[in-house]
């Protein structure tokens, strides 16, 4: 009976032992969920960057696509525009890096053949200061085959203190706007 006895004693006491550890736990779980939810209560402020990036804001293009061409044969489709504020070593303003998304499409149908190309050079940003500028550099196909599309990537660089309001493609004769509205 001694041994049985000693037996239950040394149950009861592991058994002591693994629900007082495990309560440990469970209390640990519990404090680090409510730190959890403190810090995620807290909100960061509003004037804060929540990276460490380039200063820089999105622009909309208002209609966001236009029909090029005396027959109406190229669709240029602004995919996205994103801006990105340059500065010199001690941070003053040295202009802005204008990176504009194309999608070019080719309306022409196989029989017709119809080729062109909506090149970047022949394109013109217009500022809030009434200057325009032309494309610095291009990445892409502007020129898509027929039924066919192609994606571009042009880039334009812009003054200090100055904002993109309108950007003007020309194909075949043909010019047409789309207007655009910076966004912070």
């Amino acid at each position: 009976m001694n041994k049985i006895s000693s037996t239950v004693l040394g149950l009861c006491i592991g058994a002591q032992v693994l629900t007082s550890c495990s309560s440990d736990k469970k209390s640990e779980t519990q404090t680090d969920s409510s730190t959890t939810a403190v810090t995620a209560e807290s909100p960061a402020p509003a004037a804060e960057k929540t990276e460490n990036a380039p200063a820089g804001y999105k622009v909309i293009a208002t209609p966001d696509s236009a029909i090029l061409g005396k027959e109406n044969e190229a669709l240029v489709k602004v995919t996205g525009i994103n801006v990105v504020e340059l500065s010199d070593a001690d941070g003053k303003s040295t202009g802005a890096e204008l990176t504009l998304n194309l999608s070019l499409t080719n309306k022409s149908t196989l029989e017709n053949k119809k080729f062109f190309s909506v090149p970047s050079s022949d394109a013109r940003l217009e500022l809030d200061n009434k200057t325009l500028i032309p494309a610095d550099n291009s990445n892409g196909d502007s020129s898509p085959q027929p039924e066919s599309s192609s994606t571009a990537v042009w880039k334009f660089t812009l003054p200090p203190n100055t904002k993109p309001v309108k950007l003007n493609f020309f194909l075949d004769g043909t010019r047409v706007s789309v207007n655009l509205a910076a966004q912070k």
